[in-house]
């Protein structure tokens, strides 16, 4: 597969049910998530934006006039992490890499009935609403000093988990082996 076509979050769900399911429970944890764009000087931007899942879609709102909106205009690619809010008790966490697309008029009016619903307030038309579509996806969980890292691309497709042990001397993670 073009590792540069992205697959909706329809298909990431159906070729990786487990992984999408953990994903999106990791992501409606907070709400929002951490979204890096490329600025026009081609450094990175973080921003914390709202999440939501419409009609089989993963869906992000934006100001129209706002600087992440604006980077996503002028290059799509962009990565997503739910935040990590306890450090010495780390949640899940979930990390997405792909790019935006503009949506229908029948996705926009069912993303905005779904805000609308879910919190009391209504992005406006002239807002921005893109699909994410997706290249690769990675969840990690932790137990301890060692991490299960489960990840799927739209080149290699899923892989086994792999699980790794923080070695503290190395300054690195090594694979744990049963």
């Amino acid at each position: 597969m073009n590792p540069d076509v992205g697959t909706d979050w329809a298909g990431f769900a159906q070729v990786a049910p487990d992984l999408a399911r953990r994903a999106r429970a990791a992501a409606e944890r907070c709400g929002f998530v951490l979204v890096g764009t490329i600025r026009r000087d081609g450094t990175p931007r973080i921003s914390p934006v709202e999440i939501h899942f419409v009609r089989h879609q993963l869906m992000l709102v934006m100001i129209a006039g706002s600087h992440k909106a604006r980077d996503l205009d002028r290059d799509p690619r962009l990565v997503l992490q739910t935040p990590v809010t306890h450090p010495a008790s780390p949640e899940p966490e979930a990390k997405l890499r792909g790019h935006v697309i503009d949506v229908d008029e029948t996705q926009r009016e069912a993303t905005a009935a779904s805000i609308e619903a879910a919190s009391g307030w209504r992005p406006r038309n002239t807002w921005r609403f893109f699909a994410v579509t997706l290249n690769a996806a990675n969840y990690i969980e932790w137990q301890e000093d060692e991490m299960t890292l489960s990840h799927w691309d739209n080149v290699n497709g899923l892989r086994p988990a792999e699980r790794r042990r923080l070695d503290m001397e190395a300054s690195r993670y090594v694979p744990v082996i049963e």
